[in-house]
């Protein structure tokens, strides 16, 4: 019977009044005892794991450069994961650091490299596989992509971000339908993947199916709670918005992509374009005069401004803008239409049905309709 139990055996049995005092006191000395020899314990595991740090150095720079990682430090963090790696040439999470810093600034060759080694002593981390099949994307080096795409679905075929990563491969060999598919099945795994609807939308854009686009689009941007959301998301919600006729809500997409950048040309141009269709002539005025002054070659921005010109009935100086368009693109169709439509405002049938006839011959489907209702009369 060990000491323990007998102490045990002890305190159970009934004892005298006399002892009570000196057993209690006992009893103390005993837990006073017990609790020293914890605190002994734990710091003679304190003791051991200073003792561990100090006998790899290389945990201890791989976690400096970890926390130079965490504060956007990423030249700092690879020079020291450099000699982590020099001290530790089979070290697969310091290369899986470096290749996230490099991705980071977006130096995909290097990024490739690094993941590499890091599957080299680790060839079964999905994740590793996965960035790597990224990477490659990145770099333009689809069949590596492919490839290790294949070698992570074999892994886990069920991993959201991998299929999406997979649809961008459809996408890019215009299997448009094909990748749709994928989101689609994405979407069964994991019903509020953000990813998945925001690509989703993208495509749907260009099948013209716009209003599904405008849906997964707005779906995507508030599952990402507005975070990380490219250009391309909010131009072709915009866009989209537009072709359903949505003209406020076209400009209110078009404000986030000029807030971003005041200087971005395009939605400089289209949002003036969706001011017109809402009256709001003086703001497409000031935003094809801003895109203009970022491009003087820019012939939408001139038919835009002349046309917003005209909504305002100051005719000559619309003119002057579409005869600048001309110069610089004379054979696009919507010039001569909103030109027609400014010398018929302004009294001159003859001219506008000239317009209205060359916009024909390059095609316009509206010029006809507009040549039978006001150029009916040969002699106009």
């Amino acid at each position: 019977m060990t000491a323990v139990e007998k102490l045990r055996r002890r305190s159970v049995l009934p004892l005298p009044a006399e002892k009570s005092t000196e057993i209690s006191s006992f009893k103390g000395g005993v837990l006073l005892i017990f609790l020293i020899l914890l605190c002994a314990q734990g710091m003679a595991q304190k003791s051991g794991k200073d003792t561990a740090r100090s006998l790899d150095p290389t945990l201890d720079l791989y976690r400096s450069a970890v926390k130079l990682i965490d504060s956007l430090h990423y030249k700092e963090a690879l020079k020291i994961l450099e000699k982590v790696t020099k001290k530790k040439p089979d070290y697969p999470e310091a290369y899986n650091k470096m290749a996230y810093c490099y991705m980071q600034m977006k130096n995909f060759s290097k990024a490739t490299k690094y993941l590499q080694l890091s599957v080299k002593y680790k060839p079964d981390n999905f994740d590793c596989i996965k960035l790597l099949g990224r990477a490659c994307y990145l770099n333009h080096q689809y069949d590596s992509a492919k490839k290790n795409y294949a070698s992570a679905e074999k892994i886990d075929p069920t991993d959201p971000e991998l299929m999406c990563y997979i649809a961008e491969l459809r996408t890019l060999g215009k299997d448009i339908k094909g990748a749709i598919e994928i989101y689609n099945q994405v979407l069964i795994i994991r019903e509020n993947y953000a990813l998945a609807y925001l690509n989703r939308g993208l495509l749907k854009y260009l099948l013209q199916q716009y209003s599904y686009s405008v849906k997964d689009l707005e779906t995507g941007i508030n599952l990402f709670k507005f975070k990380g959301i490219d250009d391309t998301a909010y131009s072709t919600l915009a866009l989209g918005k537009f072709m359903l006729g949505d003209f406020a809500g076209a400009r209110k997409a078009f404000d986030t992509l000029c807030n971003r950048n005041p200087k971005n040309e395009f939605a400089l141009t289209y949002r003036g374009a969706a001011r017109i269709e809402i009256d709001d002539f003086s703001g497409a005025i000031e935003d094809e005069s801003l895109a203009i002054k970022l491009n003087s070659k820019s012939f939408l921005a001139y038919t835009f401004r002349g046309t917003a010109k005209g909504g305002l009935k100051q005719f000559v100086e619309a003119l002057k803008d579409f005869e600048t368009s001309l110069k610089i693109k004379f054979n696009y169709p919507p010039t001569y239409v909103n030109r027609a439509a400014v010398r018929m405002a302004s009294k001159d049938r003859k001219g506008a049905c000239e317009d209205l006839n060359k916009a024909d011959q390059l095609g316009s489907d509206v010029a006809y309709k507009l040549i039978q209702q006001y150029c009916g009369d040969p002699d106009y």
